[in-house]
């Protein structure tokens, strides 16, 4: 979007400059200046003459002899000499239009120079010595104002020349304009209203900075602050306000000051916008560029600091001078990088230097004075802050969404993390309770026939003693026996005597009822537990189990018939017996069923009633009863 309205920008602005220009545009200037009742205000910079003395060994009268006024020569380029140490003389002619005499108000508008000796005509073919310039304090000025300005007499009919010497360590440059009273009084108060509105924009635009740190934390306002601060503080010295009105008393603070205050605005300026732009991102040859600008902005500022002024404004003025265009092209390397912020950036210092290109046409009397072209740096300058304003504004949106666009993904893969570790827990929780429930079947089961262990069957039946006693039923147990099991061990082993006896257990376990239990006791013998079961139901139960084992035909067995023999007792509900005295009583009628030629049933029982039975009584009450055979 930027390169399509750029082609349309500056066509604009060179309507801009021709209309700003004046309709004598490329004419000559004559060689005096007239002056009649009607007079408010010349240029006399193009009608100046100027003559360099490098040795500085000129005075007034070897400078206005006869003999040098060929090697005076006419002012090119707008006045502006530049760096030199070189003495400068200038001259320039008033002629007396007037009627009456008038005072005139001649002022040289640059703040910065060092020493200024005016010799004005005394009517005795001699002259009358005046200075100024920041040498000297400001209380010694002919006029106390912030530019250069001395007093002009001027009588009817008269046609004087007055020279001007220059010294000063920096640039030297000659906007030299002739004011009347009046006018003059009109230019102060305007500017004034105008550097008024301009110091107070930069403190609005510094103020508004330091809300933007305080309230969004983002060190780029701590460093925009920075340089506007310092940019403002560069523009209250080089207008010469700062010298009238904050160190009037000062000279040599006044000397050092703008080399030190633009080496500071050169610094702020670079770590602002390396910052803003990211260019470290784009371009790491201009970020080591921006970097050694600092660092020689930082020289001027020692040399300034260390009394070595004159070497100081020439290194300030060229890190200045390097400055926009590294910025401007950082900017462009930047904005197709995807950095939207470089666009003001971009707008910002293209119109800063446009009206730097409107001030120097001024100071060359190309342009009219008028309010654009007399404060056309200062406008520049409120443009290009309030456009660095906005490119702030933009970068820290730009990094506030991408704030956004980073806190949602972290948002969503925060959640995709929390769905994924609640997935893993739910996996990890039933794998952990499949363990556990693997463990309890460990600890709980016998590892061949996976039935109960010999320790969690009689659990079981001593829990089912306790529900019996709670709800007044009875029950029944069966300990089953697999009969002549040693020598099956002995002839076929003992791999085929563990596979007698899971078959053993998948019958029982296939046999019996959901309710039943059924536990490895021990060896070969097997505890099954029949709750809510008559004797005549648990008899039937036992002896079909009793059937399906013998029926079963095992391949490594040649053949040999199985055969189990159980052991049963029933529970009686209002006879207290522990599991100890049932499970003997059930033992003894098991031994009796191998007695009586295994493969079959016997029934145990308890003459409960018979008083002359021995017992005692255990911890829980119960009695222990010795079991009588039938």
């Amino acid at each position: 979007m930027f390169s399509h309205w750029l082609p349309r920008v500056f066509p604009a602005i060179f309507l801009l400059l021709i209309i700003l220009s004046p309709p004598v545009f490329g004419q000559t200037h004559p060689d005096s200046t007239d002056v009649g009742d009607d007079f408010r205000f010349a240029t006399l910079t193009g009608v100046m003459q100027v003559l360099l003395d490098p040795e500085r060994q000129l005075d007034i009268d070897s400078a206005s002899a006869a003999t040098l006024h060929s090697q005076y020569q006419d002012v090119s380029n707008g006045g502006k000499i530049g760096f030199t140490d070189a003495a400068v003389w200038t001259r320039f002619t008033l002629a007396s239009h007037l009627s009456s005499a008038q005072t005139f108000l001649l002022e040289l508008d640059y703040p910065l120079m060092d020493r200024i000796e005016l010799y004005e005509p005394d009517g005795q073919a001699s002259f009358r010595k005046r200075l100024g310039g920041d040498a000297f304090l400001f209380s010694a000025r002919d006029v106390q104002v912030r530019t250069n300005v001395f007093t002009i007499d001027l009588v009817p009919g008269e046609i004087k020349t007055l020279y001007m010497r220059l010294t000063t360590n920096g640039s030297i440059q000659l906007p030299v304009r002739l004011w009347n009273q009046i006018a003059f009084a009109e230019y102060v108060a305007q500017s004034q209203l105008w550097f008024g509105l301009y110091f107070g924009a930069i403190v609005l635009l510094v103020a508004s900075a330091i809300g933007g740190l305080l309230f969004l934390k983002s060190p780029l306002f701590f460093w925009y602050a920075l340089y506007l601060t310092f940019y403002g503080l560069l523009n209250f010295t080089l207008t010469g306000l700062g010298f009238q009105f904050i160190w009037p008393g000062f000279p040599l603070w006044q000397d050092m000051a703008p080399s030190f205050f633009v080496g500071v605005v050169v610094i702020t300026a670079m770590i602002f916008s390396s910052k803003l732009l990211d260019i470290a991102q784009y371009s790491r040859t201009f970020y080591h560029l921006f970097w050694l600008t600092a660092v020689l902005a930082a020289i001027g500022i020692f040399l300034s600091l260390t009394g070595y002024t004159g070497f100081a404004k020439r290194v300030s003025s060229f890190s200045g001078l390097v400055l926009v265009p590294i910025v401007m092209l950082a900017a462009v390397i930047a904005y197709r990088g995807g950095n939207l912020a470089a666009r003001y950036f971009l707008i910002a210092w293209g119109v800063f230097l446009i009206f730097v290109f409107i001030s120097g046409l001024y100071y060359w009397g190309v342009l009219p004075h008028n309010f654009v072209t007399a404060y056309a740096l200062q406008l520049g300058s409120v443009f290009e802050v309030t456009m660095l304003g906005m490119a702030l504004a933009e970068r820290v949106a730009s990094l506030n969404r991408e704030k956004e666009q980073a806190d949602q993904q972290a948002r969503g893969y925060l959640t995709l993390l929390n769905e994924k570790l609640e997935s893993l827990v739910k996996e990890r929780t039933s794998e952990l309770e499949a363990s556990n429930q693997r463990l309890e079947e460990l600890a709980t089961h016998d590892s061949l026939t996976l039935l109960l262990n010999h320790h969690a069957v009689l659990r079981a039946l001593e829990g089912v003693i306790n529900a019996s006693e709670r709800h007044g039923q009875s029950f029944c147990i069966a300990i089953v026996d697999v009969d002549n099991f040693k020598q099956i061990n002995d002839q076929f082993g003992h791999q085929v005597g563990d596979e007698v006896l899971v078959a053993i257990a998948n019958t029982l376990s296939s046999s019996l009822r959901t309710y039943d239990i059924a536990g490895r006791y021990g060896g070969e013998e097997f505890l099954l537990i029949l709750p809510q079961t008559s004797t005549d139901d648990a008899s039937d139960l036992i002896d079909r189990l009793r059937l399906s084992v013998s029926d079963l035909v095992l391949n490594n067995t040649g053949g040999e018939r199985i055969t189990v023999s159980a052991g049963m007792m029933a529970y009686e509900h209002g006879v207290s017996m522990d599991v100890e005295a049932l499970f003997r009583c059930a033992d003894d009628a098991l031994y009796l069923a191998k007695d009586r030629g295994k493969d079959r049933i016997e029934w145990g029982s308890l003459k409960s009633l018979d008083r002359s039975l021995k017992g005692f009584a255990d911890e829980k009450g119960r009695h222990k009863f010795h079991c009588i055979k039938e």
